[in-house]
């Protein structure tokens, strides 16, 4: 058994070794780059743990509910439906597609078993195609209760294919200031209690953190602003600008096109870009100029007249400049030094000695990421709720390191109404927002019988046509299944609805035509849209499966305690 020191977590009494969680980093970087993709070192570090968590969860539930792969079967299947990964060999293809008669041949070939290299290969093909069947009969465990109905079949085609065009005005409700509606305690009252389900919560911990963006230095800015000053040189000494743009630019957009920005007027680049731009006499190149983006060379190809605009044919080239090896070592010897003072004195004590921001992510709930802190920062949560006991911790990210101290942690329950007041007070102000904006339209509905458009410009309001959307779809601007869908869906052509209040604002529609689902279509696709939904509700059921095990786990991540970052 593994002492705790080389453990990097514990999921259900089961480990994960140091060396095994290396060796899975490693396989996974090996893998990435056969694929031609790298992946962040975080991200891999995040997406190992995942997929080790979810192994050893699935195979503790296997063995629980006793699933078991008959010989028969792992003989079949390995047979007839080896894993992916051994259908890419090249050895078992041909014409880069899979050839079961190649792969079958060098299972009965005698031979195959005399070599300890191939032996060792069917062993592991075996192994990996009883994992694979093991999983399978579990999922089918799981999902084998989902059904669907002819009707819920009916009712996904028309939620796809059924299709309104409306025309609507919007009242938006950040128009109308906060000092023009008030929220009582009973109002907020009534709103928690009506909305109770909203404010329950897993596990949670909180905790204050400190932030180092990982920015490039003055020294580095200067490094790269030395050489764009040589590049100019080589063009003043006739280089050609495009050429060097299109091998040396590192803006994707115009690089290719030897750094030509086309034509553009005042108001659409950088002021200082475009003041430096337009300052150019034709043919000549700008001084090195630093803008938020990098240091840039700018020619100017031609001034013009365009409708009484002046505008500017120009061409860029520009040199990004990031963190230099120097400047990121410093960076995590201050994050060193801070971590060992908080450490010591406490996390709030140690940044208003470095004279640095404290900040206080609020309760986050276990497998979320910090607010401020972004993707990869899941695991600091989850640490915390083991760990609610003042303990520090550090990391980072591609885009800042940071030094983060536990506050506390509390376990899964709904919170109170202190606890979320500030949330349920931003709700109902909101709401009673929106509302005040609906009041705008009521008014705009008296008087729109002669045709919406007319009556909103008469009032300062602007009517927007949306595109044909069915029940399911994403309207632009608008959202999925909510108010607004619903009665644009009950309303007849020409018909105005009642004003309909969201979150942001109030509308009124005015349905412009219905166009009903093709039902000879419906016929044609009814098999695939029943196996389609069958499949949604199966993945449904899987996720809704593994978020309690994962749930009801008992997990601990040692990962920060080996170095390991994410």
């Amino acid at each position: 058994m593994q002492s705790a020191n080389e453990t990097v977590g514990t999921i259900n009494g089961r480990t994960i070794g140091v060396e095994q969680f290396r060796e899975a980093l490693r396989n996974a970087a090996r893998m990435e780059q056969s694929q031609g993709r790298k992946a962040q070192d975080g991200q891999l570090v995040g997406e190992v743990w995942d997929a080790l968590v979810k192994d050893l969860l699935t195979s503790h539930e296997i063995e629980r509910l006793g699933v078991q792969v008959t010989d028969k079967e792992l003989a079949y299947y390995t047979r007839t439906q080896p894993p992916r990964e051994v259908q890419g060999f090249a050895a078992f293809q041909t014409e880069g597609k899979f050839d079961l008669g190649k792969y079958n041949q060098f299972l009965n070939d005698p031979r195959t078993y005399t070599d300890p290299a191939n032996k060792s290969f069917v062993v592991q093909v075996e192994n990996l195609t009883k994992n694979q069947l093991l999983n399978y009969k579990l999922q089918r465990m799981v999902t084998e209760a989902v059904q669907i109905s002819p009707a819920e079949v009916r009712q996904f085609f028309t939620d796809h294919q059924e299709k309104v065009r409306v025309e609507y005005v919007f009242g938006p409700g950040n128009k109308v200031k906060d000092s023009e509606v008030s929220v009582s305690p009973a109002e907020l009252d009534a709103y928690y209690q009506e909305h109770l389900s909203e404010y329950q919560h897993g596990d949670q911990a909180r905790l204050s953190y400190v932030v180092l963006p990982r920015l490039p230095s003055a020294r580095d800015s200067l490094r790269v602003g030395q050489d764009i000053a040589q590049l100019r040189q080589e063009i003043v000494q006739g280089a050609d600008f495009a050429e060097l743009a299109k091998s040396l630019s590192e803006d994707p957009g115009s690089a290719p096109n030897g750094g030509d920005l086309g034509t553009f007027g005042r108001g659409r680049m950088v002021k200082s870009f475009e003041d430096v731009a337009f300052a150019l006499k034709p043919g000549e190149v700008s001084e090195p100029l630093l803008t938020q983006f990098g240091w840039h060379l700018i020619k100017n190809e031609e001034h013009l007249t365009t409708n009484g605009e002046a505008q500017v044919h120009a061409r860029h080239l520009l040199l990004k400049f990031s963190p230099s090896a120097e400047t990121e070592d410093e960076l995590r010897t201050r994050i060193d030094t801070l971590k060992a003072a908080a450490e010591k004195q406490g996390l709030e004590a140690a940044a208003q000695a470095a004279g640095l921001e404290v900040r206080d992510s609020g309760f986050v709930g276990k497998g979320m990421p910090v607010p401020g802190l972004g993707d990869g920062s899941a695991w600091l949560v989850n640490h915390f709720v083991q760990n609610p006991t003042g303990e520090v911790a550090q990391g980072g990210n591609e885009q800042a390191f940071w030094v983060a101290q536990s506050k506390g942690s509390r376990t899964k329950g709904t919170a109170s109404l202190d606890d979320v007041r500030q949330q349920v007070e931003r709700a109902v102000l909101n709401q009673k927002k929106a509302e005040r904006a609906g009041q705008t339209l009521q008014a705009l509905r008296a008087q729109a019988a002669g045709g919406l458009t007319q009556a909103a410009t008469a009032l300062g309001l602007e009517a927007h046509t949306t595109e044909p959307f069915a029940r399911a779809d994403q309207v632009p601007g608008i959202g999925r299944s909510n108010a607004f869908v619903k009665a644009a869906f009950h309303l007849q052509p020409g018909q105005l609805s009642e004003v309909v209040t969201l979150p942001r604002g109030a509308y009124l529609i005015r349905l412009v035509e219905k166009i009903p689902a093709d039902e000879t279509n419906f016929q044609a696709t009814s098999k695939q849209l029943a196996d389609q939904l069958l499949r949604q509700r199966q993945g449904e059921a899987l996720q809704i499966w593994f978020d309690r095990l994962y749930a009801n786990a008992q997990i601990e991540d040692n990962r920060p305690r080996f170095g390991f970052t994410f």
